[in-house]
């Protein structure tokens, strides 16, 4: 009984929170007459003078001198849009719960500025959420509750036309309010600085962002993100230089999971207006994750230092090395890397590597070309003595114009190389090594606006190598056609590839990959339309390993791995032929999510939805709107049945 009067107590107090603020609201916001909330448009500038009086700048004779700053610390009219809401959300999961909410939500937006629009653009918004939530459980069992929460944002921009802006973002939302959430309802907390600067003239550009996110569940559980951006670039005369430093932190409690993303990068770049282009880059990345609690809490962290920078030269007319019929191509690069790694086991590693390399490439007719290359390499690894290498190669190769038979275009090359290179561990090694690669392909025109593109390819190539037993011998084979079409409403796109390799070595190997892609968009009358893209993808890769101790041969393999990306849509701008009445049905298939908080993504769903099935219904009647959403989904592993109905009002 105790436990009851508590929670009516509760209900009371929710209710008459609704009674007092958001039942007057309400009723206001229907009342109110609409006008737009739209500071964003306002432009520098102002038609008349704007003295500092504010007045038409004469001063009378005998009056005194006008004196100040010309600043005006006052607000112009305030401007106002909002709107009121009344939801209704059901939920249904394939383990048999389900829930019911009912919400009513009013948000109003204000719009103003200090003095002149360019000066300070202030906007602030309001809104107020009521609640009452029902679950039930698989064996029957009822919960129920009611709750109230506040919403806000506020964002002031300061000279937001200028080379120099600065913006300040608050925001506090609820999921709730946007109805994409299953299961569990959060409050979301932004927070964001940034100030830019870009001098009167060129093209510099310096920036610092800051962001700070909060996701807060209904259980408790919140999901932190903080980000720190720094940006500069600075370009003079021949040479460009760019800045970047970021540190990204990520902290979940419910899991205890963490992680920590640091990176700094300095890039140089000197490109004088003959052929030599030299670009130099300096990187510094240090990660760290975190996660489980107790016996099972994994730590694992790393980071890798480097310095590298590519050269390339080509001669030109009056250069050293020119030659009109056969031009050369000279490039040459360094690279220095620095990169360690370690877990809370205590295990640690580190890898310091230096490579130096210089390449020619001259193509001594428009068949024939030969390449050359020369570099060094220093290995020191964390208890191992420092190894170095140092290789040479060279290679030519045939690349004859393509030939036609009939409507075939074949196209044919060949190339040999010759490789030696000695090393601190193997010694001398010497390779010889051929390759031959030809192909087809041919167009189908299929009508005025269609056409088919078919290609066929097939490489053999052969290593042989001083201190390998066996010779190395590699095929490959790809086909591939692609059609691609439009009209006068439409447009299409399909493209089908395959190919496979096989390699026959001391340890045999093969891999396969298949990918189909689809893309259409029509118009199918002057009303309704739909466009879908899709994406399949299944690779394999297979290895054929002698076990060192029983010398018998073991095949290693993954099976085949599959990946779906695709959405489908069809909208129809007036159902059944009623005005203003709208209707959506969305498909999105995902299965994998590449978007992570825990990588530094601010916009990265908490939930992760691989497939979903959505059909909506939109109606509109003058500043009257209303939506029905019917939608199935498979979200983290489990299915979620859900329907949506809103009515909203703006003003």
């Amino acid at each position: 009984m105790q436990g009851r009067r508590l929670h009516r107590s509760g209900a009371g107090r929710v209710r008459a929170f609704v009674r007092r603020f958001i039942a007057p609201a309400t009723a206001a916001a229907m009342l109110l007459r609409a006008a737009g909330a739209g500071a964003a448009s306002y432009l520098p500038g102002t038609p008349e003078a704007d003295p500092p009086t504010g007045a038409t700048g004469r001063v009378e004779e005998g009056s005194a001198p006008i004196t100040g700053n010309g600043i005006q610390w006052r607000l112009a009219p305030l401007r106002h849009a909002g709107s009121v809401s009344l939801d209704g959300r059901w939920l249904r999961l394939e383990d048999g719960r389900s829930a019911t909410q009912s919400l009513i939500f009013n948000d109003i937006d204000f719009a103003t500025y200090v003095w002149q629009p360019w000066f300070i653009q202030l906007r602030a918004g309001l809104g107020t959420l009521g609640a009452r939530d029902r679950s039930a459980d698989a064996d029957g069992s009822v919960q129920t509750s009611t709750s109230a929460a506040l919403t806000g944002r506020f964002t002031m921009a300061v000279f937001p036309t200028s080379r120099f802006p600065f913006e300040l973002r608050n925001e506090v939302s609820d999921s709730r309010v946007r109805g994409d959430s299953y299961g569990t309802d959060y409050r979301t907390h932004r927070f964001s600085l940034s100030q830019a600067y870009r001098p009167p003239t060129g093209n510099d550009s310096y920036s610092l962002q800051f962001e700070r996110s909060r996701l807060q569940a209904s259980n408790g559980a919140e999901d932190t993100l903080s980000s720190l951006r720094a940006t500069a670039l600075r370009q003079f005369s021949e040479h460009s230089f760019d800045l970047t430093g970021q540190l990204t932190v990520n902290e979940r409690s419910d899991t205890d999971d963490s992680s920590r993303l640091a990176l700094l990068s300095a890039r140089h770049t000197f490109h004088p207006a003959s052929a030599l282009h030299v670009d130099t880059l300096a990187t510094w990345n240090d990660v760290e994750f975190r996660s489980g609690t107790g016996d099972q809490r994994i730590v694992s962290a790393s980071d890798i230092r480097q310095l590298s920078s590519f050269a390339t030269w080509r001669p030109r007319e009056g250069d050293w090395l020119y030659s009109a019929s056969s031009p050369l191509y000279l490039s040459g690069s360094m690279r220095v890397v620095d990169a360690g790694s370690e877990s809370d086991s205590g295990d640690e590693a580190r890898l310091r590597a230096l490579n130096a390399s210089l390449g020619a490439s001259q193509e001594l007719t428009r068949e024939w070309r030969l390449n050359g290359s020369l570099s060094g390499t220093l290995l020191q690894s964390q208890g191992r003595d420092r190894s170095a290498t140092a290789t040479g190669n060279g290679s030519l190769t045939y690349t004859p114009q393509g030939l036609s038979f009939g409507d075939w275009r074949y196209t044919p090359s060949l190339g040999a190389g010759i490789g030696a290179s000695r090393s601190s561990e193997a010694g001398l090694r010497h390779s010889l090594s051929g390759q031959a690669t030809h192909g087809a392909s041919r167009s189908y025109a299929l009508g005025a606006n269609d056409s088919v593109t078919v290609n066929v390819t097939q490489s053999l190539s052969a290593l042989r190598e001083s201190q390998a037993t066996a010779l190395t011998r590699a095929l490959a084979h790809s086909a591939g056609v692609w059609w691609q079409g439009s009209g006068a409403a439409s447009q299409s796109h399909a493209g089908l590839s395959f190919s496979d390799s096989r390699t026959w070595a001391q340890e045999d190997g093969s891999f396969q990959l298949i990918n189909l892609q689809l893309s259409q968009r029509s118009q199918l009358t002057r009303q309704s339309s739909w466009s879908g893209n899709l994406t399949l993808q299944a690779s394999r890769s297979e290895r054929s390993l002698i076990d060192a101790v029983t010398g018998l041969e073991q095949q290693s393999g993954t099976g085949w791995q599959r990946m779906a990306i695709g959405s489908l849509s069809y909208e129809n701008q007036r159902l059944w032929g009623v005005p203003r009445l709208r209707y959506t049905a969305l498909l999105a298939v995902n299965s994998q999510q590449l978007e992570s908080r825990a990588l530094g993504d601010f916009d990265a769903p908490r939930e992760r939805i691989t497939e979903s099935l959505e059909n909506r219904l939109d109606y509109s009647i003058g500043r009257l709107e209303a939506r029905l959403t019917a939608r199935l989904a498979r979200v983290d592993g489990r299915s979620v049945a859900s329907i949506f109905a809103r009515v909203q009002r703006h003003y």
